[in-house]
């Protein structure tokens, strides 16, 4: 054991400021913190052209998280820590995986696919999520993957692949080519060993497009459709993918299904039309900046230079819910307008329409 260990661990037990014994943990490279929960990056798996696996190990201070899940997690880009919410894709023991897809302009998702590396310290935040194992495990299940999607599906089916299955599961997985699709050779493992799991691949490039051009989800002719439409008005259904695909299948799945639940990872509209500035004055910490009328709020504080906790930035972690002392701002996606004061709100899923004031 090196001397640094053996003071951290002495020095744990003291009664040593917290800022000091997080100092020195950080300075040595240790993950130990008095109350963060922290992780290592311990092994990095390129999954596809545009996807990476981190696996990492957590400090004693993180609780846990269930197949299925979500965390948010904290890294540092070009000098600033950043947060965003992934899905976890495997759990093992307390080590788990995430997944994340480059996208435009993702710079936590950019960073992770082409700087992680084994060694790479990560802040734990906190994991939410309604979507579990306990969910599908009374009835048969459907599950619907678009891209990056499969991620809370794929940590459902490795954890009940070391388990007993004692109703069938069936999984419809999008992507544009079967080369670009994550974990499908490890899908096509467990569907090779398990007679509850079925896979069924669907190449977005070879199929019928809308009028829009967005592709046609569902080829209902194909035989093996037909059969899977008999079987339909007893399953759970879940689907995850961007908010285009998701709300494709809903609205074609829910009147065929038992239930339908999804979950949605698209950023809730950060370059929408702006218009005119306005002041959102921030009570704590005693300033105001300008930002556009129309424009997202959490996107427009960030361009401001102020730092606001974040994580999924889609309105399901709650991690950026603050305040509103006063103004109007409407919700981007229902577009109704909430005028209440001393109301909490979502920044992630506002945008302002008038001066408002915030307990940020």
């Amino acid at each position: 054991m090196s001397i640094a260990v053996s003071w951290l661990r002495a020095a744990r037990n003291m009664v040593l400021p917290a800022k000091v014994y997080d100092f020195w943990c950080q300075e040595f490279g240790f993950i130990s913190r008095r109350d963060q929960a922290m992780a290592k990056v311990v092994k990095v798996v390129q999954e596809s052209s545009d996807s990476v696996s981190l696996w990492l190990k957590p400090n004693a201070n993180f609780e846990g998280i269930q197949p299925g899940q979500h965390i948010n997690i904290g890294v540092e880009v070009d000098g600033r820590r950043l947060n965003r919410s992934y899905s976890v894709s495997r759990v093992k023991g307390r080590r788990f995986r995430i997944t994340a897809r480059q996208v435009s302009q993702g710079k936590v998702s950019n960073y992770l696919n082409n700087h992680a590396k084994k060694g790479l310290v990560i802040t734990l935040g906190d994991v939410y999520g309604e979507v579990s194992m306990a969910h599908f495990e009374e009835k048969p299940a459907l599950f619907l993957a678009g891209g990056i999607g499969i991620t809370p599906i794929i940590s459902m089916l490795e954890a009940w692949s070391t388990s007993m299955r004692n109703h069938p599961v069936e999984l419809m997985y999008w992507g544009k080519s079967e080369k670009d699709l994550a974990f499908i050779k490890r899908l096509k493992k467990i569907a090779k060993k398990n007679d509850w799991f079925r896979l069924h691949v669907i190449e977005t490039e070879f199929i019928e497009r809308n009028e829009d051009g967005t592709p046609k989800l569902i080829a209902e002719s194909a035989q093996w459709f037909e059969d899977l439409k008999k079987r339909l008005p007893n399953v759970e259904a879940f689907a995850c993918g961007n908010e285009g695909f998701v709300n494709q299948l809903r609205d074609r799945f829910q009147p065929w299904v038992n239930s339908f639940s999804f979950e949605s990872f698209t950023p809730a509209f950060a370059t929408a039309s702006a218009g005119a500035p306005i002041q959102v004055n921030l009570t704590k910490q005693r300033r105001s900046v300008s930002i556009p009328s129309g424009m997202n709020i959490l996107h427009g504080l960030e361009q401001a230079g102020v730092s606001i906790a974040s994580g999924c930035r889609r309105g399901t972690c709650n991690t950026c819910t603050c305040k509103k002392v006063s103004g109007l701002v409407q919700d981007q996606q229902d577009k109704r307008v909430h005028a209440e004061d001393d109301a909490m709100f979502k920044p992630c899923m506002h945008a302002a329409i008038s001066d408002i004031t915030l307990e940020l």
